[in-house]
């Protein structure tokens, strides 16, 4: 037989045949590698199989073992993209008994019913991923996908806990889908007044003509267009129970000067009406803008502010907390495949992509772009060309340094940068010297940056 008819068949074969050279170098392997182990044949060939194995794409290493001992091994290998495959790994030696390389076999025994116990055992998605799953999963998906890890986040969840036995208001601050409007529903939902309303409202979604009115509420007739029984605001729907204004930075000034009299006397007056209506409310706000910045440049009542930031909780963005991305993905794919009846799967290498990407956009972002690639992939395995190119290039051209997340004068977003620069760089260096030649300006200019920005 000629090579081409060898390999035409070894590719006809359902089982993946791999082999390697006594180093352990890829020198075959079959056309079917990529759709169960997720690497492609290209990528394979002349690499050496202990490489992929440290990169995760499966565990645990039999070509490794038999290169050691010598001699058959055969094992039960997990792929990153949770495969459960049987391994035959058999050594090859010439005429005269010189080992030449590894020969190995694999099997799918994924979907075996014999093997399920061992698959839910070692399945790649770990078993702090099911632990959170079946500590936050229920039918509301909105619950089930605040989903965590990291340490920064343990912290923020166990201060929720503690606020929610308490009235006192909390400001969430954080980038734009960071999760706040979870958090706020999980505060509410542990607190005492979870039998009662949870009223959220984006303030900047709805015009300032018509913002008043949907959070006071009017009295018949009291402007033109207003309904003949008027209508409760949802600060009286909320009596009793919690309300959340989402993106307060976007309050205008006049009801600023409203919301303060509300808090204070814990009182409400209807459009058109003089009757002033007690409320008893848990208030929670949330932005991702700089209040205190605003308050300087007079955009935000100074008074309201100390009266909203009295606890500030600070989301951090998922590029800091990378080991959630993996969870995140996992969940909102299996929740968008049971949605819509599907089966879908992220190959390996979609995996290491999403975790090295930074997404600005925070786990909205994250979640947008599963849904997109359940209901538009072909296939039951989403493959990494499937990922938008402006994720792929920006992960392969590593540029994930800057960011812009919202609209700012230009001078502003510069001197944002310079003092967040200035920050890192004082992060890493001990003197001013390095700081110097790390940003390419003078000494006493980093110096002088320094005190600018009181970066002590």
């Amino acid at each position: 037989m000629t090579n081409i008819d060898l390999e035409a068949m070894l590719n006809s074969l359902y089982d993946i045949v791999h082999v390697t050279d006594a180093e352990g170098k890829t020198i075959y392997c079959t056309e079917t590698y990529e759709q169960f182990i997720g690497v492609s044949r290209n990528e394979m060939l002349g690499r050496n199989i202990e490489d992929f194995y440290n990169l995760g794409y499966f565990k645990p290493t039999i070509t490794m073992r038999v290169i050691r001992e010598r001699k058959k091994v055969h094992t039960i290998q997990t792929t990153f993209q949770n495969r459960k495959l049987f391994v035959v790994g058999t050594p090859i030696f010439d005429k005269a008994g010189n080992f030449l390389g590894v020969v190995n076999i694999s099997t799918d025994i994924t979907h075996q019913e014999k093997l399920q116990s061992e698959l839910n055992e070692v399945k790649h998605l770990s078993s702090i991923y099911f632990e959170e799953m079946d500590k936050y999963s229920n039918e509301n998906k909105e619950d089930a996908s605040f989903i965590y890890r990291s340490s920064s986040m343990e912290h923020i969840v166990e201060m929720a806990k503690r606020l929610a036995q308490v009235d006192s208001t909390v400001i969430l601050l954080g980038e734009s889908g960071v999760g706040k409007g979870v958090l706020a529903k999980y505060i509410h939902k542990n607190s005492a007044r979870k039998d009662k309303h949870f009223v959220q409202i984006n303030c900047g979604a709805i015009p300032d003509t018509l913002l008043e009115s949907e959070l006071f509420g009017y009295e018949k007739g009291a402007f033109t267009g207003a309904g003949k029984e008027g209508k409760m605001g949802l600060f009286e729907k909320a009596n009793g129970g919690t309300l959340f204004l989402d993106e307060i930075g976007e309050l205008p000034l006049r009801l600023q000067v409203k919301l303060l009299t509300t808090l204070q006397e814990k009182t409400i007056t209807r459009l058109g009406g003089s009757t002033p209506k007690k409320i008893d409310i848990k208030l929670i706000t949330a932005t991702n803008k700089n209040l205190k910045r605003m308050v300087e440049n007079g955009e935000f009542r100074e008074d309201l502010y100390y009266r909203i930031h009295v606890i500030p909780m600070e989301i951090p963005p998922l590029r800091e907390r990378p080991e959630e991305i993996p969870l995140l993905t996992r969940y909102f794919l299996d929740y968008y495949s049971r949605k819509y009846n599907l089966n879908k799967q992220l190959s390996d290498k979609c995996y290491h992509i999403l975790e090295k990407y930074e997404w600005p956009g925070n786990v909205r972002e994250l979640e947008n772009l599963i849904e997109r690639l359940v209901v538009t992939s072909k296939g039951d395995i989403i493959t990494s060309e499937q990922i938008p190119s402006s994720i792929t290039n920006m992960v392969a051209s590593g540029k994930n340094g800057i960011k812009v997340f919202d609209l700012l004068p230009i001078t502003e977003a510069v001197e944002e940068v310079e003092r967040q620069l200035l920050q890192r760089a004082f992060d890493l260096y001990k003197t001013t010297t390095k700081m110097a030649e790390a940003l390419g300006i003078s000494q006493p200019s980093v110096s002088r940056k320094l005190k600018k920005y009181n970066i002590q």
